[in-house]
């Protein structure tokens, strides 16, 4: 019989552990569930507005702030934008154009799946890859062509 799994009266099959030590299978409760035993950081909130309060009185420094989108759109995508917020489309105008820019991605996609397939040199990862992108963007135009605007 192997020793690991021969019953003994320390061990009956069942194991704890705790900082590296074997604990009894046996106990009621297991010793980081026990709050008095256990080494919290800071103190447990007994009511609601406890809680409440110290999640108000938390800093909210540690959470970092989003990068500003503007910081990675070039000259042209700035101007477009500026464009689009002095227009005033609608909300099928909007759902056509964005139905274009995702069509013409595909395209330019595709063509280069095309081009890639000619070329001897490519390699088959470079065209899977190429052509995964297209069929995503296809399903989106998909998805996208299927929103209802009226």
């Amino acid at each position: 019989m192997n020793s690991a799994f021969s019953s003994s009266s320390s061990s009956n099959g069942r194991y704890r552990f705790i900082k590296g030590s074997q604990l009894d299978p046996l106990e009621i409760i297991h010793p980081e569930m026990d709050i008095q035993e256990s080494n919290l950081v800071g103190e447990v909130p007994n009511t609601i507005n406890e809680l409440l309060a110290m999640q108000e009185s938390d800093s909210t420094s540690a959470i970092p702030e989003k990068p500003d989108k503007d910081n990675k759109y070039t000259a042209n995508v700035k101007k477009i934008f500026e464009m689009m917020h002095e227009l005033d489309t609608s909300a099928s105008e909007d759902h056509q154009i964005a139905t274009a820019l995702v069509r013409h991605l595909e395209n330019y996609h595709d063509k280069i799946v095309d081009e890639l397939q000619e070329d001897v040199d490519a390699s088959h990862s470079q065209i899977a890859s190429w052509a995964v992108d297209a069929d995503r963007l296809m399903r989106c135009r998909i998805l996208l062509e299927s929103v209802s605007i009226e």
